[in-house]
């Protein structure tokens, strides 16, 4: 039989270690996963945190707070 996967789980990195930040199915050491922006506000935020990381474009003011991204991922996951 198939089992469904857990949905996903926003967090900051600053959270967490980084050894806690592998995705179990593929393996993977870093895992970050994304669709269209125009589609889900998570996207959008993670869009604008790795332009911002990688140097594309600077950091938008309502993401630079720590705290205001950990409720930002834990509304996320409550509503996701």
């Amino acid at each position: 039989s198939t089992r469904c996967m857990s949905p996903a789980q926003y967090f900051c990195s600053g959270e967490y270690q980084a050894k806690d930040w592998h995705h179990y199915g593929l393996a993977a050491p870093v895992y970050t996963h994304f669709t269209s922006p125009i589609r889900r506000y998570a996207d959008v935020c993670v869009h604008r945190l790795l332009a911002a990381a990688i140097g594309v474009s600077p950091l938008p003011v309502f993401l630079s707070s720590k705290s205001h991204l950990h409720d930002l991922a834990a509304n996320m996951n409550r509503r996701h």
